[in-house]
């Protein structure tokens, strides 16, 4: 059966990639959706995020097209505040749409903090969704650009961050990853150093600058994609290019494909944010174009849209 065949409305989907939020208590723990958070942020104006985003919001956002299976990554929940309460409306959530969506979750915990082992056993005795860690780690020149989403920009070379990220394994965790270009090529040291840690690129490796940057992006996207245990989520381009077009995307999403290859790349919608620049559909239609003009089967473009995520996250 040629690729020809496939339909971008019965093509079976798991999302590997989308938030939801609950700010429905005006003291919500959610810092960057906070009424006094600043409106401009990486993806443009934050906005039209600052309010509740259900899994019902999201089920119709994704209205003809068949999501079977959806991973929710965790939304910059202040878990100091309150370890587990996103979590808990997130389970709430699941018990309220057919498919149980989400179906699985990643949860944050900065892996330098001194209880990252506590958060990390209770994680995964007490929730059976949770399949990874996420810990932003995204710098960029300093403190104040709106680019960084972390507090130091040492995290991959510091040996405390090191030591806790080494526990994941222990707990049968995946690690999402989230960082810049000029990051990855202690990202792929680390990659190297814990082969037996399945680690998820988020967002095509954000490259923020679009071309301005491109050859330096393409070189750290090869040096992860040589290390076996690392493969990437086709997602997040449209944060960076608000005017995007097929014609812009594809670059990126070609170099993606190639590099990473079918097996370890991951169809994702990053809904609710990239929904300020796209509508799902589009997000499914643009990756199904690439996919077929690179030649894919329909074998693999399942893979990327549904097999790949069932493995990695172990949906």
């Amino acid at each position: 059966m040629s690729n020809n065949d496939i339909s971008a409305t019965t093509l079976p989907i798991v999302d590997a990639h989308h938030h939801l939020w609950n700010l429905s208590d005006p003291n919500h723990h959610y810092t960057f959706l906070r009424p006094d958070t600043p409106n401009d942020f990486i993806a443009g104006d934050r906005r039209p995020l600052k309010s509740t985003y259900s899994i019902q919001d999201y089920i119709k956002d994704t209205g003809p097209y068949n999501v079977v299976k959806s991973v929710h990554v965790e939304a910059a929940y202040d878990i100091h505040a309150d370890p587990w309460g996103d979590i808990e409306w997130l389970y709430e959530q699941a018990k309220t749409n057919k498919n149980q969506l989400p179906n699985v979750l990643v949860a944050h915990a900065n892996l330098a903090d001194d209880q990252v082992r506590e958060r990390l056993a209770t994680l995964t005795n007490r929730f059976d969704k949770v399949r990874g860690i996420r810990h932003l780690i995204n710098w960029l020149d300093s403190k104040e650009s709106k680019y960084t989403l972390c507090d130091r920009p040492d995290y991959l070379t510091d040996d405390k961050w090191k030591q806790g990220f080494g526990l994941l394994n222990q707990y049968g965790l995946s690690f999402d990853l989230a960082i810049y270009h000029h990051q990855m090529n202690d990202a792929a040291q680390l990659a190297r150093e814990n082969l037996d840690t399945t680690i998820i690129l988020d967002h095509c490796g954000m490259p923020y600058d679009n071309m301005v940057s491109i050859n330096q992006w393409k070189a750290g996207m090869a040096a992860l994609a040589q290390q076996p245990n690392v493969s990437c989520k086709l997602s997040g381009l449209v944060m960076f290019q608000h005017n995007w077009t097929v014609e812009s995307l594809r670059p990126f999403l070609e170099y993606t494909l190639n590099v990473f290859g079918v097996d370890r790349c991951l169809f994702a919608s990053n809904f609710p944010v990239d929904k300020l620049h796209a509508t799902f559909g589009q997000l499914v239609e643009v990756n199904l174009q690439v996919a077929k003009e690179v030649g894919l089967s329909k074998q693999e473009i399942e893979r990327i849209f549904h097999d790949n995520a069932c493995r990695i996250y172990r949906l």
